[in-house]
């Protein structure tokens, strides 16, 4: 007798994996409230990040919200898996053309929202209307409040890269290369249950292996922090690099780690023996900074305000490099963290942005001392009105080994 085939079974991963279905439902709610309140006949959402927000998957395809009915997801592949993942209903898509179909005919004559920052201008003409909106700020202003779920699962990516930092001075030695170690790391932080990549919007090519020792934290390069690194080649001039860890000199590690979609921000230094009293001092002065800063992290107040109280104390301690050299002194110490590595709010020079019940901060003091070197500290923080709760358990100790 043969067995009868029925095609591949799929099913839902136990525990956190899946988002659970009163979470999808509560977020597309809020949406459509949003999308009703605009105007909008509906939304166009194509952004990996954002349907997984808004449906639970992040299955090839596109997620439709009508400001008033039920949303659907046009999924291309694979729809069985979508619907395993999702409470939205799923409609299987043959093609990229019938996906474009469906996206004309839900839109009509509009208007119709999108997340302009991620949608690239040439889908607007298939669309098939010129009436459209961006519904970006709306989705991050909702993304931004973290539920109990969503904080849970931060909290175990916090724990995660607190194994990470701990095998890191387990195994830092004399000799191993930036990029050779920063690879140890990765491996152990996916046997671990990391997810391998780190979202992220725009061009920003997010990525968790940044380690950067000795000189190369004064390296410039082509991401906006004050130790950039110098990378393995031209392509890709940034992170870790082929120098070898020597003892008594800074090795910054800004390491970040996904479950279930949800990052952690975190950065500590390391100092294979004794360090030069230059790098404990600065490196003591930085947690003062990180503590004036932290400690302002309630809703009501500006991101702009806990910005100038970091620059304030940075001063008076005597700080020089904050932020990096000026010539290329960032202009932030702080960002939103959540499915991507940089959301709302940032924390920067003059934002008005005011911080909110539920947002999730990582707060990264860093300086570099010419002819020296740098160093830095970072924690994700919740903000809640009680104050900030951090989700990054790590000792804030400078790490000697």
């Amino acid at each position: 007798m043969n067995p009868t085939r029925t095609g591949p079974q799929y099913h839902r991963a136990p525990g956190p994996q899946g988002v659970p279905p009163n979470e999808v439902r509560d977020r597309t709610a809020g949406f459509r409230r949003g999308l009703a309140e605009a105007g909008l006949v509906g939304a166009l959402v194509t952004h990996r990040p954002d349907r997984y927000y808004l449906a639970g998957t992040a299955q090839e395809g596109f997620l439709w919200v009508p400001a008033a009915g039920d949303p659907a997801l046009w999924i291309l592949r694979d729809p069985g898996r979508a619907r395993t993942e999702s409470p939205v209903p799923v409609e299987p898509v043959a093609s990229g053309r019938e996906l474009w179909d469906r996206a004309r005919r839900a839109a009509g004559e509009g208007p119709v929202g999108i997340v302009a920052e991620v949608f690239p201008a040439g889908w607007l003409a298939r669309i098939g209307t010129d009436r459209w909106a961006d519904v970006g700020p709306l989705l991050a202003g909702l993304r931004r409040r973290k539920s109990a779920w969503e904080v849970e699962r931060m909290r175990e990516a916090g724990r995660l890269v607190a194994r990470v930092y701990e095998h890191a001075a387990a195994t830092l030695r004399p000799g191993v290369t930036e990029a050779e170690w920063a690879g140890e790391l990765l491996a152990r932080a996916m046997a671990w249950g990391h997810e391998g990549r780190l979202w992220s919007r725009g061009p920003f090519e997010a990525y968790p292996w940044h380690v950067v020792s000795g000189p190369n934290t004064l390296a410039a390069g082509a991401v906006d922090t004050p130790m950039p690194g110098v990378g393995r080649s031209a392509a890709f001039p940034v992170g870790a690099g082929d120098r070898a860890i020597e003892p008594g000199e800074p090795v910054v590690v800004d390491f970040g780690v996904s479950l279930a979609g949800y990052q952690t921000d975190q950065t500590r230094t390391f100092c294979l023996g004794r360090p030069p009293g230059w790098l404990r001092d600065l490196y003591d002065a930085l947690l003062e900074v990180h503590r004036t800063a932290a400690a302002l992290l309630r809703p009501g107040v500006s991101a702009g305000e806990v910005f100038e109280a970091a620059r304030r104390r940075a001063e008076e301690l005597g700080i020089e490099g904050y932020l990096g050299p000026p010539e290329r002194r960032c202009r932030f110490v702080g960002h939103g963290v959540g499915l991507e590595t940089v959301e709302a709010p940032l924390i920067a020079e003059g934002s008005p942005e005011v911080l909110r019940e539920g947002d999730a901060v990582a707060l990264e003091p860093k300086a570099v001392l010419p002819g020296l070197g740098g160093c830095g500290v970072e924690d994700t923080f919740l903000v809640t009105a009680d104050g900030p709760v951090r989700l990054t358990p790590m000792p804030q100790d400078l790490w000697v080994v």
